[in-house]
């Protein structure tokens, strides 16, 4: 059992998980994004008491987390207002991230949180690179945690953001007009990379159904 839990970015990976892997037999992917949401904006959706609900009603041998593309927002921090990437942002952000991790492990699940791909926005891609650095660090304050980056995955050489590129040598649009979001081919590469890494890290053999890579 394998519980994949995000955002509106979550939706697109998991909906590409589930054409790569989920027809391989005795593997069940339950996928419980929710658009709009993060780790900022707990008052809007607090994805703590969601997963802990999700975690006692589905018994996942497996959380696979993605999600961050709402979070480049300032934050409430011992009632106190907290600007992105401040100090206490810092901390408030982080408190959100271990909690998630913390009730995977606690509840007897595996925790993969994948990172957050290249983005187009030049400011909004320096916020991202600060977000990974602190999804790494939740995921690996717990035993069984990994942090999975993919920034590289569907970017050009030198890691600068790919909009379209040579997939299966068909060339295909990657991502969203926003820069953002991933298309059908751009999710599938995703879901290929990470598909291929919870194979290796987990030591299950998958079956994917149209494994996807850029040439």
């Amino acid at each position: 059992m394998v519980l994949e839990i995000g955002d509106s970015l979550g939706n697109d990976l998991g909906w590409g998980l589930n054409r790569e892997i989920g027809s391989n037999p005795g593997l069940t992917l339950i996928q419980m994004d929710k658009s709009d949401t993060g780790l900022s904006n707990n008052w809007y959706y607090n994805w703590s008491d969601h997963l802990a609900t999700y975690l006692h009603e589905y018994h996942p041998h497996l959380v696979i987390i993605f999600l961050g593309g709402n979070d480049e927002q300032g934050m409430m921090y011992h009632g106190r207002a907290a600007a992105f990437g401040s100090s206490q942002w810092h901390a408030a952000y982080l408190e959100q991230a271990k909690s998630l991790a913390s009730l995977a492990h606690r509840a007897g699940s595996y925790l993969l949180w994948v990172g957050m791909p290249v983005m187009q926005p030049p400011q909004y891609r320096q916020g991202m690179v600060l977000l990974n650095s602190l999804f790494e660090e939740a995921a690996t304050s717990v035993p069984g945690g990994t942090f999975l980056p993919s920034w590289s995955v569907l970017a050009g050489s030198g890691g600068t953001f790919l909009h379209a590129g040579y997939v299966n040598r068909t060339y295909q649009v990657l991502r969203s007009p926003d820069g953002i979001h991933l298309q059908v081919a751009g999710e599938n590469v995703l879901a290929t990379y990470v598909a291929r890494s919870l194979s290796a890290i987990y030591h299950v053999p998958l079956r994917l159904s149209v494994p996807a890579q850029l040439d």
